[in-house]
């Protein structure tokens, strides 16, 4: 019986796609996950993962649990679980997270600032 209480508990969790040729202006504030693969104008709040694409622009700050950056961030992230910068990934702001991986080639204009994992 938990295997099916499992199932439904997944098929509850939402994820938001901007797509590449979708241009957003304004701010995002989702509970789920968001993928932006166009250009997003303003500033995301996830409470779980921001999956930014190698076709993405963000040009506003992020706050979610988890960021993933494959693409351009010309704003702050505030990751409370992890920021993951690939090597064609590019931020021009601040970080602040606890655990942060950057790949060879990134690029980051900004501070980082990581805090130590409550124990």
């Amino acid at each position: 019986m938990s295997v099916f209480k499992d199932k439904i508990s997944e098929l509850t969790v939402s994820e938001s796609v901007i797509t590449e040729d979708c241009t957003f202006i304004g701010n995002i504030n989702t509970k789920g996950s968001i993928k932006v693969e166009g250009v997003v104008e303003g500033n995301i709040t996830s409470s779980k993962e921001v999956f930014v694409t190698k076709t993405a622009r963000v040009n506003g700050d992020i706050v979610c649990g988890r960021c993933v950056v494959y693409g351009n961030i010309n704003g702050n992230i505030i990751a409370s679980n992890s920021v993951e910068i690939m090597s064609i990934g590019c931020v021009n702001g601040d970080i602040r997270t606890s655990r942060i991986m950057i790949e060879d080639g990134a690029y980051i204009c900004g501070n980082i600032d990581m805090k130590k994992e409550k124990v």
